[in-house]
């Protein structure tokens, strides 16, 4: 899910990149179609606001985000919803996180908590209730990827085509961005873009899965913030087709992101009674055998 949002925005930012000398004009009521009176108004271009949002990106160090995402897929006359919410504190460098997912399908939810910083990863058993203590090799790997992907460098004449393909608009205080896309030219960018930035170790069937997917309808909006240029909201309403075991697979997607606290986050601890309560889970497979 993560991999998913993290491509949509490299995605967005090297498409508004390519359309330079547009300003933003005043944000539009979605239910009247009549537009917001903006006192404050910017003549930034997109590629100006984009290039300053990229820019305060790179002084992020810390963030709290909320999340709701609901997924549903459907495989023949079988179908599957997922209601999921996330609440995190994520510090970047170096690496610590405190996230609480919880999860509704089939009637059924599940609570899943976790603590990650340089004292371990450590993670609660949704059955048991009980903490466990992960491999170090973990974090590190985590690190890694994450580290990985702050990586902007992309190829902009991927985008050139679909200059025409978004709104910019504005209030008094954001930026708003809006992006619609569908059909055979937007799966085609999807594809290389999922292809770029694909973590180490996929195999060959994930690899395929990527080359067979088709996009059939994406909704995006991300809001930027006028005065620090952090992005603070992100909708996303996407629906893709793929094939799996011989069967066509549709998936929905939605997923809303509010992010907060930028930089305000100082440190993240593990609680005492987790580390001193965790079961390291390597131990515990050992006196398994």
């Amino acid at each position: 899910m993560k991999k998913w949002i993290m491509i949509l925005a490299a995605s967005v930012l090297a498409l508004v990149l390519s359309a330079c000398g547009q300003t933003a004009t005043p944000k539009e009521d979605s239910e009247t179609g009549k537009e917001d009176k903006v006192i404050e108004k910017s003549d930034l271009t997109i590629e100006e606001v984009m290039e300053k949002a990229n820019a305060a990106s790179e002084t992020m160090q810390s963030m709290h985000a909320d999340m709701e995402i609901t997924q549903n897929m459907q495989m023949g006359e079988e179908e599957q919803v997922v209601n999921s919410t996330i609440d995190m504190d994520m510090i970047l460098e170096p690496l610590a996180m405190r996230q609480t997912m919880n999860m509704e399908m089939a009637g059924e939810e599940m609570a899943m908590d976790l603590y990650m910083t340089q004292d371990g990863f450590f993670m609660k058993d949704p059955e048991s209730g009980d903490w466990m203590k992960l491999p170090n090799e973990m974090y590190e790997e985590v690190a890694g990827q994450v580290a990985g992907s702050a990586n902007t460098q992309v190829d902009y004449s991927l985008y050139e085509q679909f200059a025409d393909d978004f709104k910019f608009e504005q209030t008094d205080d954001e930026y708003v961005l809006r992006l619609k896309g569908s059909g055979e030219k937007f799966s085609g960018l999807m594809k290389d873009l999922m292809k770029e930035n694909m973590p180490a170790g996929m195999d060959e069937a994930q690899l395929d899965m990527i080359s067979q997917m088709e996009i059939e309808s994406i909704d995006l909006e991300f809001t930027i913030d006028k005065k620090t240029f952090y992005t603070k909201n992100l909708d996303m309403d996407m629906v893709l087709t793929m094939e799996e075991q011989g069967q066509q697979v549709k998936v929905a997607q939605k997923i809303k992101g509010d992010i907060s606290k930028i930089n305000e986050i100082d440190e993240i601890k593990v609680p005492k009674e987790v580390i001193d309560g965790a079961v390291d889970i390597n131990e515990a497979m050992e006196q398994q055998q």
